[in-house]
Protein backbone atom coordinates (compact mmCIF):
# COMPACT_ATOMS: atom_id res chain seq x y z
CA UNK A 1 0.00 0.00 0.00
CA UNK A 2 1.21 3.63 -1.11
CA UNK A 3 2.10 6.05 1.90
CA UNK A 4 -0.08 9.31 1.74
CA UNK A 5 2.81 11.20 0.66
CA UNK A 6 3.41 9.17 -2.06
CA UNK A 7 -0.32 9.53 -3.41
CA UNK A 8 -0.60 12.78 -2.56
CA UNK A 9 2.59 13.73 -4.29
CA UNK A 10 1.49 11.99 -7.60
CA UNK A 11 -1.77 13.54 -7.78
CA UNK A 12 -0.42 16.38 -7.64
CA UNK A 13 1.71 15.96 -10.71
CA UNK A 14 -0.83 13.93 -12.61
CA UNK A 15 -4.21 16.60 -12.00
CA UNK A 16 -3.81 20.53 -10.94
CA UNK A 17 -7.41 20.08 -8.83
CA UNK A 18 -7.66 20.66 -4.63
CA UNK A 19 -8.73 16.75 -4.39
CA UNK A 20 -7.81 14.79 -6.68
CA UNK A 21 -9.79 11.40 -5.37
CA UNK A 22 -13.32 13.83 -5.73
CA UNK A 23 -15.00 12.93 -9.58
CA UNK A 24 -14.80 15.96 -12.32
CA UNK A 25 -17.23 18.35 -12.79
CA UNK A 26 -17.65 17.19 -16.46
CA UNK A 27 -20.06 14.07 -15.07
CA UNK A 28 -22.69 16.90 -13.84
CA UNK A 29 -22.76 18.91 -16.89
CA UNK A 30 -26.14 17.37 -17.89
CA UNK A 31 -27.65 18.76 -14.97
CA UNK A 32 -26.55 21.79 -15.70
CA UNK A 33 -28.81 25.07 -17.85
CA UNK A 34 -27.51 26.16 -20.58
CA UNK A 35 -24.89 29.18 -20.42
CA UNK A 36 -23.35 27.46 -17.07
CA UNK A 37 -20.39 25.48 -18.25
CA UNK A 38 -18.35 28.12 -17.90
CA UNK A 39 -18.52 28.85 -14.51
CA UNK A 40 -16.72 27.53 -11.51
CA UNK A 41 -18.13 25.95 -8.74
CA UNK A 42 -14.69 25.98 -6.71
CA UNK A 43 -13.74 29.51 -5.40
CA UNK A 44 -10.82 31.08 -3.46
CA UNK A 45 -11.30 32.24 -0.26
CA UNK A 46 -9.90 35.52 -0.52
CA UNK A 47 -12.79 36.11 -3.02
CA UNK A 48 -15.28 38.08 -1.60
CA UNK A 49 -19.15 36.39 -1.78
CA UNK A 50 -21.17 36.87 -4.12
CA UNK A 51 -23.91 40.24 -4.24
CA UNK A 52 -27.03 39.32 -4.34
CA UNK A 53 -28.93 41.53 -7.14
CA UNK A 54 -31.53 44.26 -6.91
CA UNK A 55 -35.05 42.74 -6.44
CA UNK A 56 -35.53 44.32 -10.33
CA UNK A 57 -32.94 42.78 -11.67
CA UNK A 58 -33.31 39.05 -10.06
CA UNK A 59 -36.67 39.01 -11.00
CA UNK A 60 -36.15 39.22 -14.86
CA UNK A 61 -35.27 35.39 -14.99
CA UNK A 62 -36.15 33.70 -11.86
CA UNK A 63 -37.03 30.39 -13.76
CA UNK A 64 -33.31 29.95 -15.10
CA UNK A 65 -31.81 31.63 -11.97
CA UNK A 66 -33.73 28.97 -9.91
CA UNK A 67 -32.23 26.06 -11.95
CA UNK A 68 -29.05 26.80 -12.12
CA UNK A 69 -29.11 27.00 -8.52
CA UNK A 70 -30.70 23.87 -7.82
CA UNK A 71 -28.21 22.83 -10.68
CA UNK A 72 -24.92 23.67 -8.41
CA UNK A 73 -26.46 22.73 -4.81
CA UNK A 74 -26.90 19.47 -6.50
CA UNK A 75 -23.17 19.21 -7.58
CA UNK A 76 -22.23 20.72 -4.25
CA UNK A 77 -23.97 17.87 -2.36
CA UNK A 78 -22.31 15.16 -4.22
CA UNK A 79 -19.07 16.69 -4.09
CA UNK A 80 -19.64 16.53 -0.19
CA UNK A 81 -21.01 13.21 -0.11
CA UNK A 82 -17.79 12.02 -2.13
CA UNK A 83 -15.72 13.86 0.46
CA UNK A 84 -16.85 12.81 3.33
CA UNK A 85 -16.77 8.65 1.77
CA UNK A 86 -13.16 9.66 1.23
CA UNK A 87 -12.07 11.30 4.60
CA UNK A 88 -13.94 8.11 6.29
CA UNK A 89 -11.78 5.76 3.59
CA UNK A 90 -8.55 7.93 5.22
CA UNK A 91 -9.60 7.28 8.66
CA UNK A 92 -10.04 4.02 8.40
CA UNK A 93 -6.08 3.22 6.74
CA UNK A 94 -5.14 5.62 9.61
CA UNK A 95 -6.46 3.57 12.14
CA UNK A 96 -4.94 0.59 10.19
CA UNK A 97 -1.83 2.18 9.89
CA UNK A 98 -1.61 2.93 13.48
CA UNK A 99 -2.77 -0.07 15.09
CA UNK A 100 0.13 -2.20 12.59
CA UNK A 101 2.76 0.23 13.55
CA UNK A 102 1.60 -0.05 17.15
CA UNK A 103 1.94 -3.42 16.85
CA UNK A 104 5.43 -3.26 15.33
CA UNK A 105 6.57 -1.10 18.19
CA UNK A 106 5.71 -3.55 20.87
CA UNK A 107 7.34 -6.47 18.94
CA UNK A 108 10.30 -4.34 18.86
CA UNK A 109 10.09 -3.88 22.47
CA UNK A 110 9.99 -7.29 23.07
CA UNK A 111 12.86 -7.98 20.97
CA UNK A 112 14.91 -5.53 22.39
CA UNK A 113 14.44 -6.65 25.94
CA UNK A 114 14.97 -10.29 24.91
CA UNK A 115 17.86 -9.39 22.40
CA UNK A 116 18.59 -5.87 21.88
CA UNK A 117 20.93 -4.63 19.53
CA UNK A 118 22.12 -1.35 17.11
CA UNK A 119 20.90 -2.65 14.10
CA UNK A 120 17.47 -3.47 15.72
CA UNK A 121 17.32 0.03 17.12
CA UNK A 122 18.23 1.89 13.79
CA UNK A 123 15.30 -0.03 12.35
CA UNK A 124 12.77 0.99 14.87
CA UNK A 125 13.99 4.90 14.69
CA UNK A 126 13.54 4.76 10.76
CA UNK A 127 10.04 3.02 11.49
CA UNK A 128 9.10 5.40 13.96
CA UNK A 129 10.24 8.52 11.61
CA UNK A 130 8.35 7.01 8.93
CA UNK A 131 5.53 6.82 11.15
CA UNK A 132 5.51 10.01 12.20
CA UNK A 133 6.26 11.53 9.00
CA UNK A 134 2.84 9.58 7.57
CA UNK A 135 0.35 10.57 10.76
CA UNK A 136 1.95 14.51 9.57
CA UNK A 137 0.87 13.73 6.07
CA UNK A 138 -2.40 12.25 7.10
CA UNK A 139 -3.15 15.01 9.60
CA UNK A 140 -2.14 17.75 7.03
CA UNK A 141 -4.22 15.98 4.11
CA UNK A 142 -7.20 15.44 6.53
CA UNK A 143 -7.12 19.59 7.21
CA UNK A 144 -6.81 20.49 3.93
CA UNK A 145 -9.91 18.25 2.92
CA UNK A 146 -11.81 19.63 6.53
CA UNK A 147 -11.28 23.28 4.60
CA UNK A 148 -12.20 22.40 1.45
CA UNK A 149 -15.24 20.62 2.74
CA UNK A 150 -16.00 24.06 5.18
CA UNK A 151 -15.49 26.02 1.93
CA UNK A 152 -17.78 23.73 0.04
CA UNK A 153 -20.50 24.05 3.03
CA UNK A 154 -19.92 27.97 3.40
CA UNK A 155 -20.73 27.96 -0.59
CA UNK A 156 -23.76 25.95 0.10
CA UNK A 157 -25.32 27.93 2.48
CA UNK A 158 -24.85 30.77 0.15
CA UNK A 159 -26.84 29.05 -2.91
CA UNK A 160 -29.47 28.32 -0.83
CA UNK A 161 -29.70 31.90 0.43
CA UNK A 162 -30.16 32.85 -2.47
CA UNK A 163 -32.50 30.23 -3.10
CA UNK A 164 -35.12 31.12 -0.41
CA UNK A 165 -34.21 34.68 -1.70
CA UNK A 166 -35.67 34.03 -5.09
CA UNK A 167 -38.44 31.84 -4.10
CA UNK A 168 -39.58 34.42 -2.01
CA UNK A 169 -39.29 37.40 -4.61
CA UNK A 170 -41.16 34.65 -6.68
CA UNK A 171 -43.85 34.25 -3.77
CA UNK A 172 -43.81 38.56 -3.68
CA UNK A 173 -44.53 39.16 -7.55
CA UNK A 174 -47.15 36.01 -7.81
CA UNK A 175 -48.80 37.75 -4.86
CA UNK A 176 -48.66 41.40 -6.57
CA UNK A 177 -50.45 39.58 -9.88
CA UNK A 178 -53.41 37.94 -7.60
CA UNK A 179 -53.95 41.61 -6.25
CA UNK A 180 -53.65 43.48 -9.34
CA UNK A 181 -55.90 40.88 -11.16
CA UNK A 182 -58.42 40.80 -8.25
CA UNK A 183 -58.06 44.94 -8.73
CA UNK A 184 -59.18 44.30 -12.38
CA UNK A 185 -62.04 42.14 -11.59
CA UNK A 186 -63.38 44.43 -8.93
CA UNK A 187 -63.25 47.34 -11.40
CA UNK A 188 -64.75 45.07 -13.59
CA UNK A 189 -67.74 44.02 -11.41
CA UNK A 190 -68.17 47.77 -10.13
CA UNK A 191 -68.36 49.03 -13.84
CA UNK A 192 -71.04 46.18 -14.73
CA UNK A 193 -72.91 47.04 -11.73
CA UNK A 194 -72.79 50.50 -12.56
CA UNK A 195 -74.23 49.81 -15.74
CA UNK A 196 -76.82 47.14 -14.59
CA UNK A 197 -78.06 50.06 -12.08
CA UNK A 198 -78.20 52.72 -15.08
CA UNK A 199 -80.32 50.40 -16.99
CA UNK A 200 -82.60 49.71 -14.97
CA UNK A 201 -83.11 53.31 -13.87
CA UNK A 202 -84.03 53.97 -17.41
CA UNK A 203 -86.26 50.93 -17.43
CA UNK A 204 -87.84 52.17 -14.46
CA UNK A 205 -88.40 56.38 -16.14
CA UNK A 206 -89.28 54.31 -19.63
CA UNK A 207 -92.04 52.25 -17.78
CA UNK A 208 -93.68 55.29 -16.04
CA UNK A 209 -93.56 57.36 -18.69
CA UNK A 210 -95.47 55.14 -20.65
CA UNK A 211 -98.17 54.60 -17.64
CA UNK A 212 -98.24 58.54 -17.23
CA UNK A 213 -98.98 58.86 -21.07
CA UNK A 214 -101.81 55.68 -20.76
CA UNK A 215 -102.97 58.39 -17.84
CA UNK A 216 -103.17 61.22 -19.90
CA UNK A 217 -104.34 59.30 -22.84
CA UNK A 218 -106.81 57.70 -20.48
CA UNK A 219 -107.89 60.79 -19.26
CA UNK A 220 -108.30 62.37 -22.00
CA UNK A 221 -110.88 60.01 -24.05
CA UNK A 222 -112.81 60.82 -20.61
CA UNK A 223 -112.32 64.78 -20.98
CA UNK A 224 -113.67 63.60 -24.24
CA UNK A 225 -116.62 61.69 -24.00
CA UNK A 226 -117.78 63.92 -21.33
CA UNK A 227 -117.41 67.13 -23.41
CA UNK A 228 -119.58 65.05 -25.37
CA UNK A 229 -121.98 64.37 -23.29
CA UNK A 230 -122.01 68.02 -22.26
CA UNK A 231 -122.59 69.17 -25.33
CA UNK A 232 -125.53 66.69 -25.60
CA UNK A 233 -126.82 67.74 -22.72
CA UNK A 234 -126.40 71.33 -23.74
CA UNK A 235 -128.75 71.00 -27.15
CA UNK A 236 -131.19 68.68 -25.39
CA UNK A 237 -131.52 71.54 -22.87
CA UNK A 238 -131.79 73.97 -25.17
CA UNK A 239 -134.61 71.87 -27.61
CA UNK A 240 -136.55 72.02 -24.37
CA UNK A 241 -136.30 75.43 -23.67
CA UNK A 242 -137.49 75.99 -27.09
CA UNK A 243 -140.40 73.98 -26.89
CA UNK A 244 -141.58 75.78 -23.37
CA UNK A 245 -144.45 78.51 -24.39
CA UNK A 246 -145.23 81.62 -21.91
CA UNK A 247 -148.74 81.53 -19.92
CA UNK A 248 -151.94 83.08 -21.36
CA UNK A 249 -153.17 85.57 -19.65
CA UNK A 250 -156.79 85.06 -17.04
CA UNK A 251 -160.15 85.54 -18.59
CA UNK A 252 -162.38 87.39 -16.53
CA UNK A 253 -165.67 85.37 -15.90
CA UNK A 254 -168.47 86.27 -14.14
CA UNK A 255 -169.48 82.70 -13.39
CA UNK A 256 -169.83 81.52 -9.73
CA UNK A 257 -167.02 79.14 -10.45
CA UNK A 258 -164.46 81.75 -10.44
CA UNK A 259 -162.56 80.98 -7.49
CA UNK A 260 -162.32 77.03 -8.40
CA UNK A 261 -160.70 78.18 -11.92
CA UNK A 262 -159.11 81.26 -11.17
CA UNK A 263 -155.59 79.25 -11.58
CA UNK A 264 -156.31 77.59 -14.80
CA UNK A 265 -154.37 77.98 -17.50
CA UNK A 266 -155.04 76.99 -20.88
CA UNK A 267 -151.90 74.29 -22.56
CA UNK A 268 -151.22 74.41 -25.63
CA UNK A 269 -150.64 71.25 -27.45
CA UNK A 270 -147.05 70.05 -27.93
CA UNK A 271 -145.87 69.89 -31.51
Amino acid sequence: MESPAVTQSTDHKRVSRLYPSLPSTNRFEVCLPLGFAGEKLHTKKSESPPRYLPADTQSEEPISTYERTKAEIFVLEEQNKELLAINKKWAKEYRTMEQFYREKVKLSKVSRHNNPSDEEKSDKEERRVVFFEGEENVKTDRQTREDGADELRAQNRALARRGRHQQEEIRRLNKALEEALLASRQRERSGESSQDVWKHQAELYKEDFKKERADREKLKGKYLDLEKRCQKLHRELNVLKSQVTLPRPAHCCSCTNRVKYSNWEVNQPHT
